[in-house]
C-alpha cells in the first residue's frame, strides 16, 4: 500500500546519490543492471510502492545472481546476496557507512545550525567526526563492569513487571513487550531521573520511531510528517529539562559518556537534547520485536516450550533459603545452549537487515566487480541468511539447536561449526557490530526464561498466527507487528505464590553471539 512515509523515502536515497554523484553511464566491469518491467523508472516505482522492503523483494527474485544493480535515477544500488561478496565489502575502505550517519544527523534529529553540523559531521565529510568520536567512546561502556552495572540496574526494574503480567488475564502481547522493554531499558540508561517514566514522553519516542521514514525524507516535515515531528519536539523538551536538573550524574556510563563529550564540544543544550532524541532506537527498536518473536516462536512450539523450561528450571534457577526463586543471567549465558541456540536461530529466520555503505570512490570487489562513486551498496539478510550454500539443506527450516556448538568428540568428520561466516547478520557487519547487543541478550533472554516457567500463554482463538508485520521501519530490522496481538495468560500451579528475583553475577555479562 502506498503511503507518504514510503513515498519519501526515496528522498534518502536520491540524497544519498547526490552526495558524490557523478556520471552514472554503465561499465562493463560493474555487475549486471536488472530491469524491472518499465526501463529507467521501472525500479523508482517499486521503491515508492513497497519502500525499503523493495531491496528484500529483488535479492529473492534474483538470488541466482551473487551480485546485480538497480537504477534509481539519481544513483545505482547494488545488491549483494553472496556471504563472500559480504566479506569483500567489509575490507574495502572505500564503501562507508559514514555518509548515512550524517545523513541521519541532519534528519533524523533536525539539527540545522552549520557550526553544529561541522562539529558532528565525519572527517570525509569535511567535519571534525563528534558522532564518530562518540560512538568509539561507547563501545567499551557496553562490556565488562559498565555492562554489569546496566544490568543490574535493568533486573531489578524486570521483576515487578513480571509480577505484574500474572494479574492480567488478556492483554496485547506486543505492547505488553514494548512497554516493558521499555521500562526497563530505559530505566538501567538514564537512572532515577529517567525521563521516559514519563508514559506521555514514552508513547511520544514511539510516534517518532514510527515515523522516522517520512522525517527522513525532510521535505516540509512539520507538514508531511507532522506526528513524528512534533513528537520529536515533546522528547527533546523532556531530555533538555533531565539534562538541566542534573540526570546524567545519576545515569549509566552510557549518558555520562555521551553528556561529557557533547557539553565539552561546545553543543548547546537544545542541539544536545535534539541529538539524543533518537539513542533509545538503538535499545528499544530490535529489542521489542525481538522479545515478542523470542515469545511467539517459543510458546507456538510446545516441544521446544517443554524442553526449554527443563534447561532453565535445572540450569539457571536457584531457590534462596527464604524461598524466593532466582533466575541467574549468568547462567542463561553459560549453562542453557538450548535457549541460546534458540534465541540466535530466531533472529536468523527473522532479521530482516540490509545493511548497506556509500561508495565514495570508484572500486573494485573481489577483483571482478567495479562498483561506482555515489551509488549504495546494500546486503538484504532474509536471503543471505537462508542460503543452503550457508547453512546447508535445512537453511529455510527452523532448528533450535542449530548453534549449539558439538564437543570435537561427537562432531562427524566434516561436520562445519554452525558459526557461518556471513550468514548471521542480526547483530550487523563487521566492522559495524552492534555494541549493546549482550545487553539486550539479557534482557530478552531473561525476561522470556522467567515468562516460560511462571507462566502459559495462550492466543484467544488457540492458533498462533503471525501477525502483520510493519515492513517499513527505518531502524528496526526485527519486524515490528502492526496491529494488537491479544492473549489471554495463566500462572502455572506448580509456581503459584512465589516470590521470583533476579542475579547478575559481575564479568559474565557477555554473551558468545554470533557475529556477521
Amino acid at each position: 500500500m502506498l503511503d507518504i512515509s514510503q513515498l519519501l523515502i526515496l528522498g534518502v536515497v536520491a540524497s544519498a546519490g547526490y552526495l558524490v554523484y557523478r556520471s552514472s553511464t554503465y561499465d562493463s566491469r560493474e555487475p549486471p543492471m536488472l530491469l524491472n518491467g518499465m526501463p529507467i523508472i521501472g525500479h523508482v516505482l517499486g521503491m515508492l510502492w513497497y519502500g525499503v522492503g523493495y531491496w528484500t523483494m529483488q535479492a529473492k527474485q534474483n538470488a541466482s545472481y551473487s551480485i546485480f544493480g538497480l537504477d534509481m535515477l539519481f544513483t545505482k544500488i547494488y545488491i549483494i546476496t553472496s556471504p563472500e561478496l559480504m566479506q569483500a565489502v567489509q575490507r574495502n575502505r572505500a564503501l562507508r557507512l559514514d555518509p548515512l550517519l550524517d545523513l541521519s544527523v541532519r534528519n533524523m534529529c533536525g539539527i540545522t545550525d552549520k557550526k553544529v553540523l561541522g562539529l558532528l559531521l565525519d572527517t570525509s565529510s569535511g567535519g571534525e567526526g563528534l558522532v564518530q568520536r562518540v560512538m568509539h567512546a561507547l563501545a567499551p561502556k557496553l562490556v565488562g563492569q559498565s555492562l554489569d552495572q546496566i544490568n543490574m540496574r535493568m533486573v531489578r526494574r524486570m521483576t515487578p513487571l513480571m509480577d505484574e503480567m500474572g494479574d492480567k488475564s488478556s492483554f496485547d502481547l506486543y505492547r505488553w513487550c514494548q512497554d516493558a522493554i521499555t521500562t526497563a531499558s530505559t530505566d538501567a540508561i538514564y537512572g532515577p531521573m529517567n525521563p521516559f517514566k514519563d508514559s506521555k514522553i514514552a508513547d511520544a519516542f514511539w510516534d517518532f520511531e514510527n515515523g522516522l521514514s517520512a522525517l527522513m525524507a525532510n521535505t516540509l516535515p512539520w507538514l508531511t510528517a507532522r506526528k513524528p515531528w512534533k513528537a520529536r519536539g515533546e522528547v527533546a523538551a523532556a531530555l533538555m529539562k533531565y539534562h538541566s536538573e542534573g540526570g546524567p550524574e545519576q545515569a549509566s556510563e552510557l549518558i555520562k559518556v555521551r553528556y561529557k563529550a557533547m557539553s565539552e564540544a561546545g553543543i548547546s543544550m537544545e542541539d544536545h537534547a535534539l541529538l539524543e532524541v533518537p539513542l533509545p532506537t538503538g535499545f528499544l527498536s530490535n529489542t521489542v520485536p525481538a522479545t515478542f518473536w523470542s515469545i511467539y516462536d517459543i510458546y507456538s512450539r510446545s516441544e521446544l516450550l517443554d524442553d526449554l523450561r527443563k534447561e532453565v528450571e535445572l540450569n539457571a534457577l536457584s531457590i534462596r533459603a527464604d524461598g524466593t526463586h532466582v533466575i541467574e543471567i549468568s547462567a542463561l549465558r553459560g549453562s542453557c545452549p538450548l535457549l541460546l541456540s534458540t534465541f540466535q536461530e530466531i533472529l536468523r529466520i527473522r532479521t530482516m537487515s540490509s545493511p548497506t555503505r556509500v561508495v565514495t570512490q570508484d572500486t573494485m570487489i573481489a577483483d571482478k566487480y567495479l562498483l561506482r562513486a555515489g551509488s549504495l551498496v546494500t546486503m538484504p539478510s532474509v536471503e543471505m541468511g537462508k542460503r543452503p550454500g550457508v547453512w546447508g539443506e535445512t537453511a529455510r527450516v527452523f532448528d533450535a539447536r542449530r548453534f549449539i556448538k558439538k564437543p570435537e568428540s561427537e562432531a562427524c568428520p566434516g561436520e562445519r561449526e554452525p558459526r557461518r561466516v556471513g550468514g548471521f547478520m542480526a547483530f550487523g557487519v563487521s566492522p559495524t557490530i552492534c555494541p549493546g547487543r549482550h545487553f539486550a541478550t539479557s534482557e530478552i533472554l531473561g525476561m522470556v526464561a522467567t515468562m516460560i516457567l511462571r507462566y502459559d500463554i495462550s492466543t484467544l482463538s488457540g492458533i498462533w498466527e503471525e501477525p502483520e508485520k510493519f515492513l517499513s521501519s527505518v531502524v528496526s530490522i526485527m519486524g515490528p507487528v502492526k496491529s494488537e496481538f491479544p492473549v489471554t495468560v495463566k500462572q502455572r500451579r506448580e509456581y503459584e505464590g512465589i516470590k521470583w528475583d533476579f542475579d547478575v553475577e559481575e564479568g559474565k555479562g557477555q554473551f558468545p553471539l554470533v557475529i556477521g
